[in-house]
């Protein structure tokens, strides 16, 4: 399952989260993050000890600046709630698997 992210439930659904985070940050009429769809939807299937997010990069322009997000598709790996790592553009599973599996 992909949880769409927003200013007001980051805290709970990201920050205080105790498992590793994965959060995509997309705009819906961007074409990689379209193809990134199915990646992401079937990586949240099969790594259920990660949780997957979404936040809308257009729409919650003061997280995206917070995380200095410049280019979608962007995907930061939480631990503890803080940011250990971070990939730009249309990734494959194992490169997502490999962010969220990163010391920091």
């Amino acid at each position: 399952m992909v949880v769409k992210v927003t200013e007001k439930n980051i805290q709970r659904e990201v920050y205080s989260c105790r498992q590793p985070v994965l959060v995509e940050f997309y705009e819906p009429w961007c074409p990689k993050c379209a193809m990134m769809e199915d990646v992401l939807r079937d990586f949240s299937e099969t790594h259920r000890e990660i949780k997957v997010c979404q936040i809308n990069a257009g729409r919650e322009i003061q997280l995206t600046d917070q995380y200095g997000i410049e280019k979608v598709p962007a995907f930061v790996a939480f631990r503890g709630g803080r940011p250990v790592g971070a990939v730009v553009g249309a990734v494959s599973s194992r490169i997502l698997l490999e962010l969220c599996s990163a010391d920091g």
